[in-house]
């Protein structure tokens, strides 16, 4: 929705603080709503930056809902008082919050701005107060690892119905905190507490810019027939840039992925229609590395942004030896 943002994140793709785009009006915004309704196209979330700096985020909820849209908010919380909760129950809209750390220190210094732990904790509060669908999103680098089970925990506890695990890609403001993206064994170490915390909580955790993720359930079951591993692919797993994610920016221009700046449309100049088929077409050449002649390609076939980034670092391939050759 905006650029607009109260805090300064470290690892923010979209640069959030001030408002620098040429942002779409509430009649653009209603309209393209229209349009994406008749795509067919049955969630939306609006993002930015803070989308509760738009004065009318709230009109246009009420649009997004009357065109029976299931509806979420990604915020950083902190803005989320008492009244705001209230009205987000009121138009019955999913909350996804932002939390880095499991104290001050750590989340603050990510968010960039002191006090910023302080008023998502109560944000969430807030949330569950009003008994919200309650989403957490964490970005996972050097600078927090050892708290993301701790923030995991947490949502269980209040009773966060799923989570997206961010393996940190540097993109955006988050090119300047390269050095803190997870190194091989410490992204292989996060897949492993994935795997064990999954089975401990009720929520549902989904890693993002991981589809190795999937690859490595598997192998870890015991799954390793190309047949099988063909047909759960058809359903799930994979880097979700060329399987019908749409992220579009302030200005209209359309992304891939939040991650990868590939611009495939602009919804001020094209239909949406025009750059669904734009989307479907879209490739993304590997190339010679780790994907090539991977078994498990069906259920991973890599993350785009970091491999535009030149990150290969994957947890199916180690010393040139494919997952099912290391134990």
């Amino acid at each position: 929705m905006t650029g607009s943002c109260n805090l300064k994140c470290i690892h923010c793709h979209a640069f959030g603080g001030e408002a620098t785009y040429d942002e779409l009006s509430t009649e653009e915004g209603m309209r393209l709503i229209d349009r994406i309704a008749a795509s067919g196209i049955r969630t939306f979330v609006f993002s930015g930056g803070e989308p509760l700096l738009r004065e009318d985020l709230f009109a246009l909820i009420a649009y997004a809902k009357s065109k029976r849209f299931n509806v979420f908010i990604a915020t950083n919380g902190t803005l989320i008082t008492r009244e705001v909760a209230k009205l987000l129950k009121a138009f019955d809209v999913g909350v996804v919050i932002g939390l880095d750390g499991a104290n001050p220190e750590t989340h603050d210094a990510i968010r960039g701005v002191e006090g910023a732990y302080d008023a998502v904790i109560a944000g969430i509060e807030h949330c569950t107060a009003e008994k919200l669908y309650l989403h957490v999103n964490i970005v996972a680098s050097r600078l927090n690892f050892d708290e993301i089970e701790r923030i995991i925990d947490y949502g269980d506890s209040l009773g966060a119905y799923s989570y997206f695990v961010y393996n940190f890609v540097p993109c955006g403001r988050g090119e300047t905190a390269r050095d803190t993206t997870l190194d091989h064994e410490e992204f292989n170490a996060l897949l492993d507490l994935l795997l064990k915390k999954q089975r401990d909580v009720r929520g549902i955790i989904i890693p993002v810019a991981a589809p190795e993720y999937w690859a490595y359930a598997l192998h870890r079951r015991g799954i390793h027939r190309r047949r099988i591993i063909q047909f759960i692919g058809q359903f799930s797993g994979g880097c979700l840039a060329e399987k019908g994610m749409v992220y579009i920016k302030p200005d209209g221009k359309v992304w891939a992925c939040p991650f990868l700046p590939v611009q495939v449309g602009n919804v001020r100049k094209e239909r949406v229609d025009t750059i669904l088929d734009n989307l479907r077409a879209f490739t993304f050449s590997r190339g010679d590395n780790e994907c090539a002649g991977c078994d498990y390609v069906q259920v991973c076939g890599g993350c785009k942004a970091r491999m535009l980034s030149g990150d290969l670092n994957c947890a199916c391939v180690v010393n040139n030896k494919t997952i099912d050759q290391v134990e």
